[in-house]
């Protein structure tokens, strides 16, 4: 077993063409929705704003 295993991109396109998976026969497959991909954006949004309401917090925090 290698610890870094390397694949031409040659090979790649070659099994993208196809549609198989690696030496496994693991392959991935589209899952996500509209609803699931708003959901994520939605998400994504609001733990930047958190996160930066508490570096502000932080920035202005302690003893006047």
């Amino acid at each position: 077993m290698d610890l870094f295993r390397k694949k031409s991109v040659d090979r790649i396109m070659e099994q993208a063409a196809k549609g198989d998976g690696d030496a496994h026969g693991i392959s991935l497959s589209k899952h996500l929705g509209v609803r699931d991909l708003t959901a994520l954006g939605i998400a994504a949004i609001v733990g930047a704003g958190i996160f930066s309401t508490i570096g502000n917090a932080s920035a202005n925090g302690g003893p006047v």
